[in-house]
């Protein structure tokens, strides 16, 4: 496991620097013995194909520009996969034969031509959550007479999601506020990205003007005692353990904070960063995490496969609450499920009771908590 260990150091070591990506991937595909690993982020389109916005493949340690093109170019319009992993539960790892019926696979140019040919139809494909309605799918090679695919592989699998999730996601943040290739100090003079600093204790260094504003109006963020804290007390625990997982193990995440109004376009997305020690420095206040804030900007459908995880709820209650929380109205959720009235609002008074809130606005602000998860190792 000390191969796993390491490899999710250098993710985290990795998260303000994109170009670190193939090395990454390569480690990765040592410690779990692959042949190779695709990174696509992908934003919907209104028939559900997916509009590419980043790809990087790797085979045997090597680039693959030109199958990255020639899949773009001539695969992806006719890959039967798509409308498929556009709907997969969130990360979790599927096979890549379970993406075709039996059928496709008997005359799919993608399963019986391109893929035996570049690389391996022994894969498997995890979806996760991006930034600003994107979606992250990371595709996972093994050798096809490599014995398949066992438990430990796919449990190693898993254990990494989180960290890749977070990984792509500050590198969203940062060229969002373009900010790419900064340096710590250099951050903090950036005006379209809240940063803050905290030290080993979780205490408040320095924080440029966008955050020391969203501080000062104490709507879902503040500083109680010159630490961070959460303004909702379900995201103050979070938070506190978000923090204490990268202030005492290096280990980075990120999570959702909703004001006080519940609407999703206020909301703001924190990542959590480790900072790598620098023991050139006498510097006594050592800067030890570093936290972004963003905008969420517009999520897109909620997947309510999390919400029921995380909740202990019904794929029915999940459902509903994943409308709720996207901003529907009992009315559009009736017309949207053909359920009746008085079913939807027993449902709603359900979520209530075993969600424990009072008001539909802590409802939301609950299970909008869930859309970005943070690593807990």
């Amino acid at each position: 496991m000390r191969a796993m260990d390491d490899v999710v150091g250098f993710l985290q070591e990795a998260v303000f620097d994109e170009s670190r990506w193939l090395s990454l991937a390569d480690s990765i595909d040592g410690a779990c013995g692959l042949i190779g690993n695709q990174l696509a982020v992908t934003s919907a389109t209104e028939d559900l194909d997916m509009d590419c916005l980043f790809q990087q493949a790797l085979i045997r340690g090597q680039p693959q520009k030109d199958l990255e093109v020639e899949y773009l170019e001539r695969h992806a319009p006719r890959d039967e996969r798509i409308p498929r992993m556009n709907v997969m539960p969130l990360g979790k790892a599927h096979h890549n034969t379970e993406l075709w019926t039996e059928s496709e696979r008997k005359r799919s140019s993608m399963y019986r031509s391109f893929l035996p040919r570049v690389c391996s139809n022994d894969q498997v494909i995890v979806r996760m959550r991006g930034r600003g309605g994107t979606t992250i799918f990371w595709t996972l090679s093994r050798e096809m007479d490599g014995g398949g695919w066992s438990f430990e592989n796919v449990e190693r699998i898993e254990r990494l999601v989180p960290h890749v999730a977070h990984f792509v996601q500050v590198q969203q943040a940062l060229a969002a506020a373009d900010a790419r290739g900064d340096a710590l100090a250099a951050l903090l003079d950036r005006t379209g990205l809240g940063v803050l600093h905290l030290d080993r204790r979780g205490r408040v260094l320095e924080a440029n003007e966008r955050a020391r504003r969203v501080l000062a109006e104490a709507d879902c963020l503040t500083q109680r005692s010159g630490q961070l804290h959460a303004c909702a007390r379900h995201e103050d625990l979070q938070l506190g353990r978000l923090l204490t997982a990268c202030c005492d193990r290096g280990v980075g995440g990120s999570m959702a904070l909703w004001g006080s109004g519940g609407l999703r376009a206020a909301s703001l997305i924190l990542h959590a960063c480790p900072v790598p020690v620098d023991r050139t420095s006498i510097e006594t206040r050592r800067v030890v995490t570093q936290v972004l804030l963003t905008e969420s900007g517009s999520g897109g459908p909620i997947d309510p496969g999390p919400i029921a995880a995380a909740h202990g709820l019904t794929p029915t209650e999940a459902k509903i609450a994943a409308l709720l929380a996207e901003g529907r109205t009992v009315s559009e959720i009736v017309a949207s499920t053909g359920r009746k009235e008085s079913t939807v609002r027993w449902h709603v008074r359900n979520l209530h009771s075993k969600l424990g809130v009072h008001r539909q606005t802590d409802l939301v602000r609950l299970v909008l908590s869930t859309a970005v998860t943070a690593p807990t190792e």
